[in-house]
């Protein structure tokens, strides 16, 4: 499973307007559902993925968030990207505010669809400077691009 394939280009958010943990959730499912023309309800899906925090939270540290779940009414695994320039306060397990996020939502049914695109997006964090590059790039083609070339450098590198 790609990262390109989960998080489409129209599902990335290069500037999050929102400040806080609860509104970037909102505001990265109502992003997806509008990229991918779902039918789900964004509040049922926002109270899953602050149902998930409460387990632990999805900030994993060095800047970086995977808030994920699953919703009633998604039929495959979507997700989208955002970036905050100011940082939210994720209670990341470094403590440092969270710039990178990547929402995903999967179906009830399907685990391992699931579980792929949380590994693809650990080894993508993973590579040499893709997250760099991903606080520096400035247009949401340059971004989506970003993704298709870690895609292909995971690719190369399972083979």
């Amino acid at each position: 499973m790609k990262l390109s394939d989960f998080i489409i280009k129209t599902a990335i958010v290069k500037n999050l307007k929102a400040v806080n943990k609860t509104n970037v959730l909102e505001e990265l499912v109502s992003t997806v559902k509008k990229a991918y023309r779902l039918d789900f309800k964004p509040g049922e899906a926002v109270d899953g993925l602050l149902k998930r925090e409460k387990i632990g939270s999805t900030g994993i540290g060095h800047g970086i968030a995977i808030p994920h779940a699953k919703v009633k009414g998604v039929t495959s695994v979507v997700g989208a990207f955002g970036r905050s320039e100011t940082g939210i306060d994720f209670n990341a397990l470094d403590g440092a505010p969270v710039n990178l996020i990547f929402l995903i939502l999967a179906p009830l049914n399907g685990p391992e669809e699931y579980l792929q695109s949380l590994q693809r997006v650990s080894q993508a964090i993973k590579q040499p400077n893709f997250c760099k590059f991903l606080r520096t790039t400035h247009e949401i083609k340059g971004l989506f691009e970003l993704f298709q070339e870690v895609d292909a450098d995971l690719d190369k590198n399972h083979a």
